[in-house]
């Protein structure tokens, strides 16, 4: 058996050890273009994922191909169509940056409502006006949470015991009543959902127009899940007092994007997930999808 990491994947040491049992083990360390990948994983029988998309055509061209793990919890960039018609089973990573990514949401919150980002850039430009910043609290506030799986539960988990809190909360199965009451009641949100098509664009106008003058947004979900432009012109007209921004409908971002024009937004490049703890336990996760799926009970599939 042949398993290929095909892009940037780190697999601790005692991990590829494990992997090796199962077969040759080959492991690149960087993010191939199209052409390129296709050429990693033409013999491979598993394959190792992380950023590298692939579409119907580059599952096709990998003929021996029996299983993808993924190297993350989300997956959008696998065509499932593709690999269900061919009978490959997918497999993701999940609850490995759980903790990782809900300290990071209320980081970016406490972050960009103190104003943070727009102070440090005024102290190294020579300024010192600590008056300016005027931000705001979270103990005893309402914080709303779009996507309450085990991230968005660990969040509420912090905003609570750390904040005193009060927690409004949506899943795939809340009604759009609830939806709109976290909209309306919310001080400060959260968004914690994966990118799926009932998610994409589940925040435009009609969702702004309804939550209060003065909210805060964190986002380490999905970019696509809010509408960008409208989250701007909403930062800009004061009726979003501030935004953390780790995740974006594009990645990586140009130097252009508005969002560097803003003064209220704090951004980060997709780093949510990205601690020491969570690479190792993501590793361990690797080897325990492909034991599994050897030994012939796949766990984690994805549907």
């Amino acid at each position: 058996m042949k398993i290929v990491s095909v892009d940037k994947v780190v697999i601790y040491p005692e991990h590829v050890r494990e992997l090796e049992k199962f077969g040759e083990v080959v492991i690149y360390n960087d993010i191939p273009d199209e052409k390129e990948g296709i050429k990693r994983i033409k013999d491979a029988d598993i394959v190792i994922d992380n950023w590298y998309e692939m579409p119907a055509n580059v599952i096709a061209s990998a003929l021996k191909l029996k299983m993808i793990c993924v190297a993350a919890t989300g997956y959008e960039w696998i065509d499932l169509n593709e690999t269900r018609k061919r009978g490959i089973v997918v497999s993701n990573s999940p609850d490995y940056s759980t903790e990782a990514v809900a300290e990071h949401a209320i980081g970016l919150l406490l972050h960009s409502i103190r104003k943070a980002s727009e102070a440090e850039r005024e102290i190294v430009n020579g300024k010192w006006t600590p008056i300016k910043f005027k931000g705001k609290e979270l103990r005893g506030k309402t914080l709303g949470i779009i996507g309450y799986g085990s991230i968005g539960k660990r969040i509420a988990e912090i905003a609570k015991k750390g904040f005193n809190m009060k927690i409004l909360y949506i899943n795939t199965q809340s009604s759009r009543t609830s939806f709109e009451k976290l909209l309306k009641d919310s001080d400060f949100i959260s968004i914690n959902t994966p990118l799926t098509k009932k998610t994409k664009g589940m925040i435009s106008k009609k969702e702004f127009n309804l939550m209060k003058k003065g909210v805060s947004i964190v986002n380490t979900g999905r970019g696509a899940v809010i509408d960008e432009i409208l989250l701007i012109n909403n930062l800009k007209s004061g009726k979003i007092f501030a935004a953390g921004i780790d995740v974006f409908s594009e990645e990586p971002i140009e130097k252009k994007h508005p969002f560097f024009k803003n003064p209220n937004v704090t951004i980060t490049p997709h780093i949510g997930f990205n601690t020491e703890e969570a690479e190792y336990r993501l590793s361990q996760i690797i080897v325990d999808n492909i034991k599994n799926f050897v030994e012939g009970h796949p766990i984690h599939v994805v549907s």
